[in-house]
């Protein structure tokens, strides 16, 4: 691969990265109102990153951000220490992207917290693991690994031996969730 193919790969994953956080937040405020969606990084929109540090692979086709890294695309944020995409050679398409050291994933009302998160683009899921933590207003469920499937807007939450899934539902809180996703236009 050639650094020019290189250069092109991390400016499209890198279009807007010297955007200060708040010029990158606000852009992403306002796409926020445009189409909210799931927990994914999707093939249309920018994403904005800021970071410490990037390295870009040509071995390993791979791209690695360090140091508190803010990644930003429509109405998702999400922080973590380090973030690392992995692009398929021939598509030039992201493969996988792994999010690790204190993950905060925020979209609207939704958080998402944990030591790992691995959005698969092959599988289309995010697996948080690392005391993962999902929550939606004041609902919340933990365990020792969440796995979101994106497509069917499902999630999966594993327990172990020592670890028991847990969840903190306040029905009132679903019901008008319901209400409200019945009142978007179709």
């Amino acid at each position: 691969m050639s650094a020019t193919t290189v250069f092109f790969i991390t400016l499209s994953l890198i279009l807007h990265a010297a955007l200060p956080a708040g010029e990158a937040a606000s852009t992403a405020k306002e796409e926020a109102k445009k189409s909210p969606t799931a927990f994914e990084f999707n093939k249309k929109d920018p994403i904005y990153i800021t970071a410490d540090w990037m390295e870009a692979d040509q071995a390993k086709y791979s791209i690695m951000y360090k140091g508190r890294v803010v990644a930003v695309q429509n109405s998702m944020t999400m922080r973590s220490d380090t973030l690392t995409a992995f692009y398929d050679p021939q598509t030039k398409q992201m493969k996988q992207i792994i999010a690790e050291g204190k993950v905060n994933a925020t979209q609207g009302d939704r958080v998402a917290t944990g030591e790992r998160a691995v959005f698969d683009d092959k599988t289309k899921t995010v697996t948080l693991t690392g005391n993962p933590v999902m929550r939606q207003g004041n609902n919340q469920v933990s365990g020792v690994k969440v796995i979101y499937f994106t497509e069917q807007d499902r999630s999966v939450v594993e327990g172990d031996n020592n670890t028991r899934v847990r969840a903190t539902i306040f029905p009132d809180e679903l019901k008008s969730h319901d209400s409200a996703g019945d009142a978007k236009p179709k």
